[in-house]
């Protein structure tokens, strides 16, 4: 399993502006890259042993190109959610209205093809809101197990390994992860996604349980049990920012 040192923050300056980094270390890197998420954020990894200031220096080498897509990024319209009356919310593709109401206990429920709010009376609105997204997570890790696992099932024994234990999480980085026993974690968030994108992710860790690197057996595997999986990559890549509670 490849290792990795996640070293802390760097900046560089461009055009009069600091651009913060975070400096990935891998034993398995033989060449630096670098990566500018969707979130903005900047990634930048590297083998093992080469000081901060020669990665500085390298980061400096691609300043305008970082300054130009964490311009793209920063610039798109904010996903704000308040989970009111007359929103909606996407749950693997689909778009379902939502009912907050005032009431206890305090709890979340997806019936009839709605999310029912409930929230005890006597909190200012950005409580509610904040107890509502609690509740809207809470309710997408219950009701997001069953078509995940519905997915494991049907790849698990095409990829020639034991059905994994699903956990589900709030993650604000990996969209899915492996376990050291054989299990699965995917984040929330591709709850949000079309059904595809959740069905990649899936196939993605799956694939991992027998490759643990992103080298060409790797891709060669997630290829065999996903064909299409570039076309979930790309929306990945080009929505993935806006898959947020």
């Amino acid at each position: 399993m490849r290792s990795e040192e996640v070293t802390g923050l760097g900046t560089i300056t461009c055009n009069g502006h600091e651009i913060p980094y975070t400096v990935i270390y891998s034993d398995r890197r033989k060449s630096w890259a670098v990566e500018v998420k969707t979130d903005a954020s900047v990634i930048v990894r590297m083998p093992q042993n080469i000081p901060p200031e020669k990665v500085r220096t390298l980061v400096e080498t691609k300043s305008e190109w970082i300054a130009y897509q964490v311009q793209k990024y920063s610039s798109r319209p904010q996903i704000i959610r308040r989970y009111t009356d007359g929103e909606t919310l996407p749950f693997l593709g689909r778009e379902y209205p939502v009912i907050r109401r005032t009431g206890s206990p305090a709890k979340a429920e997806f019936t009839d093809g709605r999310f029912l709010i409930t929230i005890p009376d006597g909190f200012t609105e950005t409580d509610q809101t904040a107890i509502a997204r609690d509740l809207i997570i809470m309710l997408y890790r219950r009701i997001g197990t069953a078509p995940l696992e519905e997915i494991i099932l049907q790849y698990a024994p095409l990829a020639e390994v034991v059905p994994p234990r699903l956990r589900i999480r709030l993650q604000e980085r990996k969209w899915g992860c492996c376990t050291p026993k054989n299990g699965i974690i995917i984040n929330a968030r591709i709850l949000l996604a079309p059904k595809i994108v959740a069905e990649y992710i899936v196939v993605h860790e799956l694939a991992h349980l027998r490759f643990r690197h992103h080298q060409k057996t790797f891709w060669n595997e997630v290829e065999r049990l996903m064909p299409g999986y570039r076309n979930a990559e790309a929306i990945l890549k080009t929505d993935g920012w806006q898959f947020v509670f």
